[in-house]
């Protein structure tokens, strides 16, 4: 079985924080390498319109270029529809049985895990490695997560450990993170501000070819 880092989500658009930490986590686990994972109907934002999906992925292969131990999965954005966490871990360890998955998250999306759907089932299924996001009154602490989670909660593997993605386990990642977002990224393109410093070079020319997040107004 190979260790393979999953990190998901919309991408709209992907940046510096995204690339940073699945390398970060990649070599605090000896990862053979992260597949990132565009969703193409995110289930939990339904309420946002994305950037068309063709976008979302350009954008993705050009900012993993010269990253090593980094690949796009089109596994859920090639299908479109709703897809959940469970379903996709499910789908690309069938496509692949020698792939043993390990769910990247930060521990702020933890809080709300109890509303995934078979969420239990997840937890006892799949590693998770959790990036510990620094500690303040708008970031949800460990504390805030549901119990499921905490009961899962072991101390992290060394790198290369050969029980990585055996499942069942919920691991803190001692690694930095960098404070950006997508929906940051949106809002200082739409005020006109630079997006040098949040996204890679190659991608802040593309949103400015395409004319992408110019009139973005939601958070």
């Amino acid at each position: 079985m190979t260790a393979v880092g999953v990190l998901g989500g919309t991408f709209d658009p992907v940046h510096r924080g995204h690339l940073a930490l699945a390398d970060r986590a990649r070599q605090a686990l000896g990862l053979a390498r992260v597949l990132l994972v565009p969703c193409a109907d995110p289930p939990h934002k339904p309420e946002r319109t994305l950037a068309e999906r063709y976008h979302r992925l350009e954008m993705l292969y050009l900012a993993i270029e010269g990253w090593d131990g980094m690949e796009v999965s089109t596994y859920e954005i090639a299908q479109a529809g709703l897809h959940y966490t469970i379903d996709t871990l499910r789908g690309l360890r069938e496509e692949n049985p020698s792939l043993a998955p390990v769910f990247l998250i930060g521990s702020d999306a933890l809080a709300d895990m109890a509303t995934w759907r078979e969420y239990e089932r997840l937890l006892a299924e799949f590693d998770f490695a959790v990036a510990m996001r620094p500690e303040s009154e708008s970031v949800p602490r460990a504390r805030d997560w549901p119990e499921p989670v905490t009961r899962h909660l072991v101390r992290t593997p060394v790198p290369g450990d050969a029980t990585l993605g055996r499942g069942g386990r919920v691991f803190p990642l001692a690694i930095p993170t960098i404070p950006v977002s997508s929906s940051l990224v949106r809002r200082k393109r739409a005020a006109g501000e630079t997006l040098d410093d949040l996204v890679p070079a190659r991608v802040a020319r593309y949103i400015q070819r395409h004319g992408l997040y110019a009139e973005e107004t939601c958070p």
